[in-house]
């Protein structure tokens, strides 16, 4: 069914459908706000698209359509300051529209929130390594080049003997990781600063394995909320670059697998994430929580508060809740820390159907949905009936704020940052 492929498209995203493009904007005049976007590649489950147009505010002035290179151009010298911004896009038989609150600036991006797809990697052979493993145990082990632009991995054969090659557009420098375990990484080498080129060999490269046997206890707190922790990882990272993960399961505290960080390990990083909730408690929902993991010592984690959504009140499959159709407004209370919430509205009956997404600050706390232009959608208002309700936070890590989220250059997932999850049902009738 199409609104389950919208579902699905919460946690994995296709590249978009790719119809004939959309003309951008008028020419004339310098433009007064500028808005990117993303959503021409995140249309899954919408059908053959008609067009995506770009809303200021309810759309009955300000509107234009999104280009298929991403960018919608407002040249009127009445828009100033923040605006809300509501990306419409209109495919067969099925609308969205997503609403991004207070959104400041001139040139602002205004993403789907989804990742699309990548495609195949880019470049040429730069280098083939060969070499061995020692301290190599017998369990299933493989070689990965790591490096920014670098690609390539191997197995390594029974002998304890590799061969890699090394893909890249240009000639640089890179490592390679060896992970040995069954299930779950158990030991790992790394051998830095290999310099590769032009298609060169490079041979007789030896990488020890080191078991990860230090175990590195961490402590969660304020897990009341959400019930129970599921489970606590650890990733970590050369540099920007990910090496691998490790996930413990149990009660805290909790310890996490880590090898000794001499080197070749002294420069490696490691950043908890810990779980705890599920995304269906409709209460407290789940929560997924990061910090930097002590080398030694207690690492201590506290669980943000959840997110709790009353308009309209959310209830089980089985035991919806409810809220009106017509003058809905969605009412949402957050951790003061939080930098977005989002909550999405997805139907769940009819042929037709209009979704409806919105993100804004924390501290806004309500929206209203509006009717849309006519001229811009066959589908105007929310119907009546059974609706999947999601509503997430995120909050970036300190020293951002709302405003990152809509700058060219993309917030990273900062070491403190952390989000929470929650979905249920309810039935919005008159």
């Amino acid at each position: 069914m199409h609104r389950m492929l919208l579902l699905a498209v919460l946690l994995c995203v296709a590249c978009g459908d790719k119809t004939s493009p959309t003309p951008d904007a008028g020419t004339k005049g310098p433009a007064t706000l500028i808005v990117h976007s993303d959503w021409w590649e995140n249309t899954e489950g919408l059908g053959d698209m008609q067009g995506i147009t770009v809303l200021l505010g309810d759309g009955s002035r300000f509107r234009e359509p999104l280009g298929r290179d991403g960018i919608a151009r407002f040249r009127d010298a009445a828009i100033t300051g923040p605006q809300d911004i509501t990306v419409v896009m209109v495919g067969d038989g099925k609308v969205l529209a997503s609403t991004t609150l207070g959104v400041e600036g001139s040139e602002v991006w205004v993403r789907s929130g989804f990742a699309g797809l990548a495609g195949g990697f880019r470049g040429s052979r730069q280098a083939t390594l060969t070499g061995r493993v020692t301290n190599f145990s017998g369990s299933p082990t493989q070689v990965r080049v790591v490096g920014k632009d670098f690609a390539g991995s191997s197995s390594m054969k029974g002998d304890g003997s590799f061969s890699v090659d090394v893909w890249s557009e240009t000639a640089g420098q890179m490592a390679l990781l060896v992970t040995g375990g069954t299930g779950q990484v158990e030991a790992v080498g790394l051998l830095r600063d290999i310099a590769v080129g032009e298609g060169r060999t490079v041979s007789d490269l030896v990488i020890p394995l080191r078991p990860l046997d230090q175990r590195l206890p961490v402590e969660v707190t304020n897990l009341q909320p959400y019930g129970a922790l599921r489970s606590v990882s650890a990733n970590f990272t050369l540099g920007s670059e990910y090496l691998f993960t490790t996930s413990t399961v149990g009660a805290t505290p909790i310890q996490v697998p880590a090898m000794a960080r001499t080197p070749p390990f002294d420069t490696v990083e490691v950043q908890l994430l810990a779980t705890a909730g599920s995304d269906e408690r409709t209460a407290s929902g789940r929560v997924v929580a990061n910090a930097p993991l002590a080398p030694e010592g207690v690492t201590r984690l506290a669980l943000p508060a959840p997110v709790t959504l009353t308009s309209p009140t959310p209830g089980t499959e089985e035991a919806p809740g409810s809220g009106p159709r017509s003058g809905l407004t969605l009412r949402w209370s957050a951790d003061p820390a939080v930098h977005s919430v989002t909550v999405r509205l997805v139907p769940q009956q009819g042929e037709t159907e209009l979704d409806w997404y919105v993100t804004g600050p924390a501290a806004v706390g309500r929206f209203t949905p509006f009717t849309l232009p006519a001229e811009v959608s066959p589908l105007r208002e929310l119907t009546g009936g059974l609706y999947f309700v999601q509503w997430s936070s995120h909050f970036l890590g300190a020293g951002h704020d709302y405003q990152d989220l809509f700058k060219e250059a993309r917030t990273g997932n900062e070491p403190d940052a952390w989000y929470t999850n929650a979905y249920g049902y309810s039935v919005l009738q008159d």
